[in-house]
Order: C-alpha cells, then structure tokens, then sequence
C-alpha cells in the first residue's frame, strides 16, 4: 500500500503512477492512495499518460461535521478537567467553520490559554494567535497557488460590504459574463475556498478568510 499526500502533477509522480499501472497490469498486490486539493487530483487525473487514473475511485472530502467538532471539543476538555459552558463551545465550534486545519489549532490555543475552566477570554487571547497561524501557515499558500483571476474574484468579494455575496455583484465589478464568472465561481469551490450560499450567492468557507484577503491587500498591495 502506498500512500501520497499532497499529490501535485510532478514528473516524480506521473513517472510513479505509469509504473504502479504497469505493475496492475502484472496483478502485483500493489494499492496506491493520494490525496490533495481537487485542483492538483484533476490535474493528474487527465494527464495525456495517466487516463486510468480517471477510472480510480475518487472521495471528495468536505468540512468537518460541526456536530462532530462541538462533540469532540467537549470530550478533550472533559477529559483535561476542563470546565466550558455550551455558549464557548458553540462559539469555537462554529469558529472553525469545519476546517480541520482551523479545528485543531484554534483547540490547541484555547487549551493552552485556559486554566480548569475555557473561559470568553481564553477564546479572545487565542483569536490573534489562530489567525496569525492560519494566515501564515494556509491562507498565503492558497492564494499563491490561484490564478490571477481566481484571485481577483475573491478580493472583490472580500471588498464587499455584505458577508453572504451575490454572484451578480461580482459580475458587476469584474465586467465580465455570466458564463466567465460560472467558470471562476466553480474552481474556487472545486479548492474548498467559496461555498455555494443561497440561488446565485456565494460565501467564504475558511474562517478569517476575509480578513486574511483585506489584511494581504494592504500590507502587500495585491489585490488580483
């Protein structure tokens, strides 16, 4: 069994694929398994060599169930003698907005900045220290690896002034068709970034991505 994550289209990786499909063909005991953004798994997917790779089995992994979250969050500090009434465990849940990266960073702070009892000011000290690293550690990474246009698209979204953001808005500023702005709507949901939010609306899916985008804008003066 191999396993590879963060698969990219490589030529180490396409080399590896062609010859994992030639050792099927022999009926080796080989499985392989990767995992990576839907972008870079489409890419390798319909590489000209790599057309088998389209019949593999593909699971779409989506945010984390924030019943799921809220249950665990619960059960850690439980099992740390750590007191947290429902409100604070509803806010740090909903925080995370399902982003497993955002799940266990924002509950590393939060432990280290509680005593016996996860308090409104343990979660307040651990926001700036949350941000910093998803900004960091995440966000700059994500939006290196889009298109310029891609870009564009999520700085006008970050621009405006509502949370939840009408596809004809952006339509609007970017100046461009429906049909081009379809296209763009649907790659940056394909990477996890936008989510579908209402008939013809669109929000962002990772916490603080507005902020990073408006505090990336300013600081380095790109804004597509």
């Amino acid at each position: 069994m191999i396993a590879i994550d963060e698969v990219k289209e490589t030529p180490e990786i396409v080399n590896l694929a062609s010859i994992y499909q030639i050792m099927v063909l022999k009926e080796y005991p080989i499985n392989i398994m990767m995992t990576g953004v839907p972008k870079n798994v489409s890419e390798l997917q319909n590489n000209d060599v790599l057309t088998f790779l389209l019949r593999s089995g593909r699971v779409p992994l989506g945010p984390l169930d924030l019943f799921d979250i809220k249950y665990r969050y619960q059960k850690a500090f439980e099992r740390g003698n750590k007191e947290i009434d429902n409100n604070t465990l509803m806010k740090i849940t909903k925080l995370t907005k399902g982003y497993a990266y955002a799940f266990q960073d924002l509950g590393y702070y939060v432990w280290q900045n509680s005593d016996n009892k996860v308090t409104e000011e343990s979660v307040e000290k651990s926001i700036p220290l949350f941000k910093n690293d998803l900004f960091r550690n995440a966000y700059t990474k994500i939006l290196s690896e889009l298109s310029p246009t891609d870009r564009k698209f999520l700085f006008i979204m970050a621009n405006c002034p509502k949370n939840i953001v009408e596809i004809s808005y952006i339509r609007e500023q970017m100046k461009k068709s429906s049909n081009y702005i379809s296209q763009y709507r649907q790659r940056l949901m394909d990477s996890q970034v936008i989510v579908d939010a209402g008939y013809g609306k669109v929000t962002f899916s990772l916490p603080f991505m507005k902020d990073f985008l408006l505090e990336a804008a300013e600081l380095y003066g790109i804004e597509e």
